[in-house]
């Protein structure tokens, strides 16, 4: 009789994890760059760990979800497959994305799952960008904001030994805003002062994904961040700002316990944009950070 109990409740657990990952949430950033300026608010939008091997969320309902935050950006960082017959899959979905048209386009980096590719990530590459989406390896992009600088810095896969700081920083200007996109959050702990870093996007850890036992994310060769119990949200981190979203797909098993498939839209202000959205965040009551769609 209790075997029956214990294989009933695991069968209720794992139904119920299955069932939230048609469950995303929109959680809303506010970014804060007093220090820089030109920006009066830029909108961010961010999106990870596609995992086409099992993902729930269909290329129309992604689109919608995305169109609605009318994002001035799209990022994407990372883990979009691992098998090379889905690339079709994950054209589809970026081409439901695209068809939003962000004025400031979309830019990709991958990530460690991407590189099962092996050789042939180079021909998802190309797929890819004949999408009208682009791939920054281990390179940056600059782009005009209202006359203002925005520096892209895709960095490649840290994980897997792909990344490379001192080729990915060549040609970034000393001044403007630097955007970091980073698969791999602990990319953060091979940064230093000379590798300048506004904000660090990226991904890779689920928000542990399927929490039943308490910090079993310490021990599973994630890295250093996730032994200091980080795996999803905002952080300072050597002085640098960190975002890791919780991704949209899943890996291993299709399920989610105590996590749930995230789109993140991260609004972006410099300058006196952001000291009176400092000060108006003060006055204001707390508010949840994020609903659910």
């Amino acid at each position: 009789m209790i075997w029956w109990l214990i294989l009933g409740s695991l069968a209720c657990v794992l139904a119920y994890s299955y069932w939230n990952t048609f469950r995303p949430v929109l959680r809303e950033v506010d970014l804060a760059i007093p220090e820089k300026s030109g920006i009066s608010e830029l909108k961010i939008v961010q999106l990870s760990d596609l995992h086409m091997e099992r993902q729930s969320i269909s290329p129309h309902r992604l689109h919608d979800l995305v169109a609605a935050a009318k994002p001035d950006l799209i990022v994407m960082t990372g883990d979009y497959l691992d098998r090379y017959h889905n690339i079709g899959k994950c054209l589809e979905y970026l081409k439901a994305i695209k068809r939003i048209n962000p004025k400031y386009g979309i830019y990709m980096v991958f990530g460690n799952h991407d590189h099962y590719l092996g050789e042939r990530i180079d021909e998802f590459q190309q797929a890819i960008e004949q999408t009208g989406c682009h791939v920054l390896r281990n390179e940056s992009r600059t782009i005009d904001i209202a006359g203002s600088k925005l520096t892209i810095i895709g960095i490649d896969d840290h994980c897997l030994g792909k990344s490379d700081l001192e080729k990915a920083y060549a040609h970034v200007p000393e001044d403007g805003v630097h955007l970091v996109l980073a698969h791999d959050p602990n990319t953060i702990l091979a940064m230093r002062d000379q590798h300048k870093a506004d904000y660090i996007l990226s991904g890779h850890f689920h928000g542990g994904q399927f929490n039943l036992i308490p910090y079993l994310h310490r021990v599973m060769g994630f890295g250093e961040l996730p032994k200091q119990d980080i795996l999803k949200g905002m952080h300072r981190i050597n002085g640098k700002r960190l975002y890791i979203s919780e991704g949209l797909g899943q890996s291993g098993l299709n399920v989610r316990l105590r996590s749930r498939p995230e789109i993140t839209v991260h609004t972006l202000r410099t300058g006196a944009a952001a000291r009176r959205r400092s000060a108006s965040a003060a006055r204001e009551s707390l508010q949840p950070a994020w609903e659910t769609l």
